[in-house]
């Protein structure tokens, strides 16, 4: 059943026409959409948040920890210096009797077989009080090669842990990175949320007068408004994700919200090469194989127990008086030590020691293979969202071709708002789909750096 369309009706379906195209225009470049470049770039909010980062803070203060312990192991070297006093109280003087003598004397007056017999007092070795202070060193000068061995597992350990602080940044380049890109895919599902909002107010106007004389019902009328404020429902949906985003962004980098609330980037396809698959270069892998370095070395250590050790030892005794008559004043010396038998107790640790460098290459072998496995199925990621983008664009071309369409049967009385609205929804929801197929693009393109170990800040920003 045809009917007659008033003039206002034709004009304002023009103005609709006009309307539609900027919005197409619009819809074809929203990815490419950037208010202003005065705003922070994600290297900004990743360096603040690395900065802030109490893990990363945490994890150097372990390496300090381990850059201590190497210290210590070649500070084994350094003399062993102290002062020693003590006072002690025998229950008497250790002394040495000598015994009595008989000296036979002939002399004239003398009787026969006259002898004298001299008294020998005592003779008094050590006083029974005794006070000493003295100092003494000893000094290590040959340790079987344990210090140097040691020295070299703590080298080790702390770049392990070195990487592992690598890995922790990329987690966050990948955290930041993510907020970033929700934040442009947001505002650009609400330029998209705006275009539907003002074609809907259009047309609401020119439904009401189209109502008022007897063109549409009340209930067309009503549709229009049910689609305004799922429109609307939307639009504090992205209000509410962005919020949140924001305070996520500020509790990582402690950028007033304020500023990070001026942060509107813009939404591009990335292309990267897809052609580097190894994933020898990730941190994990590395921090992995100088922790098996570093247990090897801890092995080898254990084995140098049984050599001896070698050190200078020296006292000088600083206060003399109470000195025994043996006691020297002062000596110098070379010692060795050979520890023969420890009761199997570093035949345990080696036991030990053996089994962690069994378990440290298990790891490594098992997470090369889980790293092989997840850098293919990065890599299929990738390339299925290049190939879901390309899908979501021809939908989209598609949706503004049916809307075109829509609006024109509408103009000639063909079809009735329901038809319309369901075609300026579903050219909202492809325009919707398409941003959300570049923003997962994006996301596989960083999990693709990450598997093959080559993601830095400056391919992000």
């Amino acid at each position: 059943m045809s009917m007659s369309i008033p003039k206002c009706f034709c004009m304002k379906i023009k103005t609709l026409k006009n309307s539609l195209f900027i919005a197409c225009f619009l819809g074809m470049s929203f990815v490419s959409f950037g208010q202003s470049n005065n705003f922070l770039s994600r290297s900004e909010l990743i360096k603040k948040a690395i900065d802030k980062s109490y893990l990363i803070a945490n994890t150097n203060a372990e390496i300090n920890k381990t850059r201590i312990d190497r210290y210590k192991t070649y500070q084994s070297y350094l003399p062993n210096i102290s002062i020693n006093s003590s006072y002690t109280r025998l229950n008497d003087d250790i002394s040495m009797t000598l015994p009595t003598l008989k000296i036979p004397v002939s002399l004239p007056g003398l009787p026969p077989g006259f002898a004298l017999e001299p008294s020998i007092p005592p003779i008094v070795l050590q006083n029974k009080n005794i006070f000493k202070t003295d100092v003494s060193a000893s000094m290590l000068l040959f340790s079987g090669l344990k210090v140097p061995l040691l020295s070299k597992a703590a080298y080790h350990k702390e770049l392990a842990e070195g990487y592992m602080i690598e890995k922790e940044e990329i987690d966050i380049m990948l955290e930041i990175t993510d907020y970033y890109d929700r934040l442009a895919l947001l505002d650009q599902s609400l330029i998209v949320l705006n275009d539907s909002k003002i074609r809907l107010d259009e047309e609401t106007a020119f439904a009401e007068k189209a109502y008022k004389v007897g063109l549409i019902s009340a209930y067309d009328l009503s549709k229009i408004e049910i689609v305004k404020q799922e429109l609307k429902a939307k639009q504090i949906d992205i209000d509410s994700k962005r919020k949140m985003i924001i305070s996520k962004l500020n509790q990582m980098t402690d950028i007033s919200k304020e500023e990070l609330e001026n942060i509107h980037p813009s939404l591009e396809i990335w292309n990267i090469d897809i052609s580097n698959t190894q994933v020898e270069s990730r941190t994990e892998l590395k921090s992995l194989k100088e922790a098996i370095y570093a247990t090897d070395y801890s092995k080898k250590a254990d084995l140098t127990s049984y050599m001896p050790n070698v050190f200078a030892f020296s006292k000088k005794e600083l206060y003399t008086k109470d000195l025994s008559a043996l006691d020297p004043e002062w000596y110098v010396g070379v010692g060795l030590r050979w520890n023969i038998l420890d009761g199997g107790q570093n035949y345990r640790n080696m036991q030990k020691t053996k089994l962690d460098l069994s378990i440290a290459q298990n790891n490594y072998h098992n997470t090369l293979s889980l790293l092989q496995l997840n850098m293919e199925k990065s890599q299929y990621e990738l390339e299925e969202m290049n190939q879901l983008i390309n899908v979501a664009s021809e939908k989209k071309n598609i949706a503004i071709k049916g809307l075109k369409i829509s609006i024109k049967q509408y103009e000639l009385g063909l079809s009735n708002i329901t038809e319309r609205l369901a075609a300026e929804t579903d050219y909202q929801n492809a325009c919707l789909e398409y941003i959300q197929s570049i923003y997962q693009q994006r996301i596989a393109c960083t999990k693709f750096l990450e598997a093959n170990g080559s993601l830095t800040i400056d391919k992000i920003n």
